[in-house]
């Protein structure tokens, strides 16, 4: 019995070790990936909530979801989240997300707008 016991630690061990280390190869291309995907998700719920506010106020507004594609430079294509909004975009489709997206830095080349 305490073999086993011994034996499950040290694998959860081995477990715990290994996990950790996962994000210590990442690439510089795939970390740019993930903070322009997770800009692009906040982007896209900031847009949606202050579009609903909006509307809740009396205003005449719909919001759309879609994806765009990210590019990388291995030609890879990825997509990240993406929404317009009738009402904050003063008539230029994805301006409230774009400006968001800028603001945070994310707004990058890859992005195929």
């Amino acid at each position: 019995m305490l073999q086993k016991i011994s034996l499950i630690s040290l694998a959860c061990l081995l477990f715990t070790g290994c996990m950790s280390m996962s994000g210590e190869g990442t690439s510089p291309e795939e970390k740019k990936f993930r903070k322009v995907e997770a800009a692009a998700k906040e982007c896209a719920e900031i847009v949606k909530n202050q579009t609903i506010e909006l509307t809740a106020e009396g205003k005449d507004a719909d919001t759309r979801w879609t994806t765009i594609d990210y590019v990388g430079p291995d030609q890879r294509t990825r997509t990240v989240e993406y929404r317009t909004s009738s009402v904050l975009d003063n008539g230029e489709p994805g301006k409230a997300w774009q400006t968001c997206m800028s603001d945070k830095k994310a707004l990058v080349p890859e992005l195929k707008l």
